[in-house]
């Protein structure tokens, strides 16, 4: 097993890391000419000297750091003079403080680098969606080194994943604990947006897919089981399909819940709440944003009225989203997930069912998801009503 760890830049992380599985970190800047995969309200504000400073310390301990280019939309920007040289800057500064991985989600950037700088070690990222043994050896064929699988489709396909293992050699990532809808139609507009909130733009962006996502999950608990999470106690079953590199979502939380899913996976055991592995927020401790990040990143003139923005601000805060919460209103009991829980998948293709017709996910979430009644009443309504204002336009006075 080999994991890839989101980065939060805390100093002290490293050095409990070391000795893990973990033989990779990966992050970047809040926002540079590329973007990335999330925005950049969520991204921990960093200076070349901080990242250099993070990177020479994971040297130490012989983790790598994986430089996120993975935006899925560059909005043209490519094609300008402009943009090239800011890329040519980037990877030249990247370079000269000791990074020499990236990840990336376009034909293009993977060419681009492999031309111009071939000293990096190129992954392909989840938003390539690569689902397919002809997908995969399309980036392989390009020269990527490595692949990140469309882990919130196929992670539970094992037909899939086995046609892919036996298709290409090298590098295959799956994405181990994430949340996300299975097959999620929202996905490609869901990181475009994500893309052009984290290129220096300084766009507003407005997360309507997390909204609506978030409204699904209330409403229908076993989406909690549908997604494509891998159970620590399962990492073995997809090591016997020969994949062995997992990644670890999510970035900018903080260090003790990293260190729990580290743990965890390492373990390849979870007992308690299987939630807390799974789950992107809803912690004790809130991520630490400097001072004004709020007005920095939310607050437009002539985009939308800012008092519009408070039942939105609200929610959030209810939420857990970059800020703290008591306690999970979550709950998925490990111990109630029978033990052949992978294998109950392997007769099923998730991507041909209804689920009305199957229920296994359903079944599980009976008796294994909670959700305080109250939090679920509340946020079902407040959810409601902020994507209504969205749909509506109101926050600009349509």
């Amino acid at each position: 097993m080999k994991l890839s760890v989101a980065a939060n830049y805390e100093f002290d992380l490293v050095a409990q890391l070391a000795g893990s599985p973990v033989t990779e970190v990966y992050g970047k800047f809040a926002a540079d000419a590329v973007g990335g995969g999330r925005p950049s309200y969520m991204g921990t504000p960093l200076t070349k000297n901080d990242l250099a400073v993070y990177v020479s310390l994971l040297n130490r301990h012989d983790i790598a750091f994986n430089y996120l280019l993975n935006s899925s939309c560059l909005g043209n920007r490519e094609w300008s003079r402009r943009w090239q040289k800011k890329f040519a800057r980037l990877l030249e500064s990247l370079g000269s403080i000791g990074v020499r991985r990236l990840t990336v989600s376009t034909p293009y950037l993977l060419e681009r680098v492999k031309a111009a700088f071939p000293e990096f070690y190129v992954k392909v990222g989840i938003y390539a969606q690569i689902d397919t043994p002809r997908r995969a050896r399309f980036w392989k064929d390009l020269g990527a080194d490595a692949l990140t699988l469309e882990s919130f489709s196929i992670n539970r396909d094992f037909g899939t994943l086995r046609a892919i293992r036996d298709a290409v050699g090298g590098e295959l990532q799956l994405i181990a604990n994430h949340p996300c809808l299975p097959n999620c139609p929202m996905q490609p507009y869901h990181q475009n947006g994500f893309a052009h909130s984290s290129d220096g733009s300084r766009r507003l962006f407005l997360d309507y897919c997390f909204l609506s996502c978030t409204l699904r999950r209330l409403e229908d608990p076993s989406l909690l089981i549908k997604a494509g999470w891998i159970r620590p106690e399962d990492i073995g079953f997809y090591e016997t399909m020969g994949f062995e590199h997992f990644k670890l979502l999510e970035r900018g939380i903080p260090s003790a819940e990293l260190l729990q899913r580290v743990k965890a996976y390492s373990g390849r055991r979870c007992t308690g709440n299987l939630a807390e592995l799974i789950l992107p927020y809803g912690f004790k401790r809130p991520p630490e944003k400097p001072r004004l990040w709020r007005l920095r990143h939310f607050f437009r003139p002539g985009q939308v009225n800012p008092l519009k923005l408070k039942p939105l601000y609200t929610l959030m805060k209810s939420q857990g989203m970059l800020f703290a919460l008591e306690r999970s209103p979550f709950h998925i009991d490990a111990s109630k997930i029978p033990a052949d829980f992978i294998e109950g998948f392997e007769p099923r293709c998730c991507a041909r069912l209804a689920c009305a017709d199957c229920r296994y996910c359903e079944e599980i979430a009976h008796n294994a998801v909670t959700i305080d009644p109250a939090f679920q009443r509340d946020q079902s309504a407040h959810l409601k009503k902020a994507r209504q204002q969205l749909i509506d336009g109101r926050l600009w006075g349509v």
